[in-house]
């Protein structure tokens, strides 16, 4: 027995809400990447981590602490931290996508499917 999928809303709906999704995501990934470049020139200044800051100084080596990133290479945890933002957002672009594309194919092999349906009762 095959198994079917149920839609209880329209694939209209679905689409619109996969592109709003991918929108989200583009947002999120133009976002990230605004950030991590102000980040990185606030880094580059040397009052981000003084020398002798009790806070600072318990705080940075975790910051700058060896870490993979989202691929997996080697980095540092800001770094990895950063990247791992921008990937978020592009993700959510991807999937936001296929949603989109996998649903017009749906609605478009179910309304295929229908029209087939009806020919074959109207041929016997």
């Amino acid at each position: 027995m095959g198994e079917f999928v149920e839609i209880r809303t329209s694939p209209a709906e679905i689409i619109n809400i996969a592109r709003s999704l991918r929108d989200k995501g583009e947002a999120l990934e133009q976002a990230a990447k605004r950030h991590d470049t102000d980040i990185a020139a606030r880094e580059k200044r040397g009052d981000v981590f003084p020398a002798d800051d009790e806070f600072s100084n318990q705080f940075e080596p975790q910051y700058h602490g060896a870490t993979t990133d989202v691929t997996g290479a080697g980095s540092t945890a800001n770094l990895a931290l950063r990247a791992a933002a921008v990937f978020c957002g592009t993700q959510l672009k991807t999937i936001g996508d296929y949603v989109a594309t996998a649903m017009a194919s749906y609605d478009a092999t179910d309304q295929q499917g229908g029209t087939d349906i009806a020919k074959a009762g109207q041929a016997g």
